[in-house]
């Protein structure tokens, strides 16, 4: 599945872009701006910005000739919004908002070949202004009252057996249980030694025909190039032979974090105990159910993949930072949270170190600063400080094992192996922004979260009690973005499952989105709730969250079907061989895939768990006659098949040694 991970890129982008426009207009009908002319001017000026995407639409209905361009379109789109702030009267608003299109001009005098992007920058742009102006709205804080409560065990529950349910179910559907990608084999090999408490395993006979791309024998030892902590993880389901069940259980896991955060951002948008209440129960389920929703996270989350797991430990890692600093917090919750805040921590550093540490970055100033303002007690302190060093330890002690030398990774053999594997890093040019920074394919991809509604949400809750929690997620977010712009892989080419590079950022945007609709949908509910269907009558209590609600779930339906189906076909070529080895329902027996035969590369269709020595079914790559002579000498006693692409099995003499 590469670029642009669908099989209609013009088709999604209208499809999403018209989802994010229809739900922005259902934000400024919920709280209109001051003056009714203001409110049209700015409707209108989303509607300009989102038919952008149906150009060639509209082009065969009026005619190529009378259909603006993509920049005249955007930068009409963009005065009609700003002139709607001036209008309103929101003279502050109104230079803010004049500021950004000034700085979205520039942006795109210098970006090229990036409409879609562009089109979706200035709809993000249109959310931070409506959370903007939603800040005035913002109820004062008395401290006479309580802020609501966070805590939702059954909530929590269904978020998460809804969340595994579903990733289960395209892991059986989807990928009919099988993997192909080297990463997800390679972490399948790891996860099968920590299992059996061994740091690495021992060179198997034949080695070129049990190799796989991304696992190394260096120095007498075999391990993979990845750090510890995603097949750390992992073990604990390869000992129950269920490695597929691993990566829907880390989904369930950063979906119930997100709508922990979720809770958080939204509890100071009520005007009252009670408006805070139902907005706040109202936010968890959106967060994490609308972020479970998009195809990135859902596949990702269905795969072998580490990113589920970074995700998870930045949500959480993010979640309990904001408790530690919670006043009267009692010396056991601070404890325990302090041992989540270090534990996430150390275990994103050591499931994919880069994203880690950028994404550490928010979450260490706000941490930092809450320490130099004594908000930190010393159990929450000792509690982080055991969370992190046990983890991170955990991982260092593994890698020493590996390697042999400290604080080395397998990324240094990377460099010997697959100097094409080597991270580089390159400032992109105006053409290749759109790799790094997602914009387009993230809000299809994402949908039904998107950058834009995020936008709505997080500057909205910088008036609130969670201003830190909404730092957090913006500035390490923006960090993890900013290092995947500067980086080299993933640019024109992804072989993944939406851009998983940059699936954290999942969520801030699940947050916001959340922390941006439930205001709307807690109304929707209190009034179907207390039926008063006199009130319900009235059009603009509840119909914008009507039409959020169906423009999320017409999004979902449509794009669904335009992205599932290509990771299932590929899935499925890619693995026929490996299938067909594996359902045979042979004993004792070799089977040898030829380099013809493997439609993703031989050096990753012989996936042999290292501690399993004698399985029913031996999946071995033949690349050179030499190899059956090496074969023949450990494996004679083996009966000896050959699967081709389509999944055939055909019987081999065993060579004579």
């Amino acid at each position: 599945m590469h670029l642009p991970y669908t099989d209609d890129f013009p088709g999604m982008v209208a499809v999403a872009g018209g989802c994010v426009a229809t739900t922005l207009g259902a934000v400024l009908w919920e709280r209109p701006l001051p003056r009714r002319a203001a409110n049209v001017l700015f409707a209108l000026g989303i509607a300009t910005t989102a038919l952008t995407a149906f150009a060639p639409e509209l082009a065969s209905v009026v005619g190529p000739e009378r259909v603006p361009s993509t920049g005249t379109a955007l930068e009409v789109g963009a005065t009609l919004t700003t002139l709607a702030c001036f209008w309103g009267r929101l003279w502050k608003l109104g230079l803010f908002a004049l500021l950004g299109q000034l700085g979205l001009y520039l942006l795109w005098s210098w970006v090229r070949g990036s409409d879609p992007e562009l089109m979706f920058a200035h709809l993000a742009w249109y959310g931070i202004l409506l959370g903007a102006y939603g800040l005035s709205f913002m109820p004062a804080r008395r401290r006479s009252e309580r802020p609501p409560r966070l805590s939702y065990p059954v909530q929590d529950a269904v978020i998460f057996l809804f969340a595994v349910a579903l990733a289960t179910f395209v892991t059986a559907h989807v990928y009919e249980w099988a993997v192909y990608n080297g990463d997800e084999i390679a972490n399948t090999f790891q996860a099968n030694l920590y299992a059996h408490f061994r740091a690495y395993g021992q060179p198997p006979p034949c080695p070129r025909m049990f190799e796989n791309y991304w696992v190394y024998i260096h120095q007498g030892r075999v391990f993979a190039q990845y750090t510890p902590g995603w097949p750390l993880f992992m073990a604990l389901f390869d000992r129950m032979h269920a490695d597929w069940l691993a990566g829907p259980v880390m989904g369930g896991i950063g979906a119930v974090g997100i709508a922990h955060l979720a809770r958080r951002l939204a509890s100071g948008l009520g005007s009252t105990y009670e408006a805070s209440e139902r907005i706040v129960a109202v936010a968890g389920p959106l967060g994490g159910m609308l972020t479970i929703l998009g195809p990135s996270f859902l596949l990702n989350s269905a795969s072998r993949f580490s990113h589920p797991m970074v995700v998870a430990c930045f949500a959480w890692a993010v979640e309990s930072a904001a408790e530690l600093v919670t006043p009267r917090l009692s010396r056991g919750r601070a404890l325990a949270f302090g041992l989540v805040l270090g534990s996430t921590t150390a275990l994103g550093l050591a499931t994919r170190p880069a994203d880690g540490g950028f994404l550490g970055i928010g979450v260490f100033i706000y941490v930092c600063q809450a320490i130099l303002r004594r908000r930190v007690s010393l159990p929450a302190f000792l509690g982080t400080c055991a969370g992190f060093l046990f983890f991170g330890g955990l991982a260092a002690i593994i890698l020493r094992l590996q390697l042999g030398t400290w604080f080395t990774t397998g990324y240094a053999v990377t460099r010997l192996k697959h100097p094409e594997g080597v991270l580089t890093l390159s400032f992109p040019s105006p053409y290749e922004l759109k790799f790094g920074i997602p914009l387009a394919t993230g809000s299809y991809c994402w949908w039904p979260v998107a950058p834009a509604l995020a936008g709505v949400g997080l500057v909205r809750a910088l008036g609130g009690r969670a201003r830190g929690v909404s730092f957090m997620l913006v500035v390490s977010s923006l960090c993890l973005v900013a290092f995947y712009t500067w980086a080299t892989f993933g640019r024109y080419v992804d072989d993944g499952l939406g851009p998983r590079f940059e699936l954290p950022v999942v969520v801030a945007q699940g947050a916001g989105t959340s922390a941006c609709l439930a205001p709307l949908v807690a109304r929707l509910f209190e009034r179907v709730r207390s039926m008063q269907w006199g009130r319900l009558l009235r059009l603009r209590e509840y119909a914008p969250a009507v039409v959020a609600l169906a423009a999320a779930a017409y999004g979902v339906v449509r794009i669904g079907p335009h992205v599932y189906p290509l990771a299932y076909a590929e899935y499925h070529q890619a693995t026929t061989p490996v299938r067909a080895a594996r359902q045979s329902k042979l004993k004792n027996a070799l089977v040898l895939i030829y380099p013809e035969d493997a439609v993703q590369g031989w050096w990753n269709v012989n996936q042999n768990v290292p501690m399993d020595p004698n399985p029913d079914v031996l999946i071995l790559a033949r690349t050179s006659p030499q190899d059956d002579v090496c074969a023949a000498e450990h494996f004679a006693s083996r009966s000896w098949y050959r699967v081709h692409a389509d999944g055939k099995l055909t019987p081999l003499s065993v060579p004579r040694r």
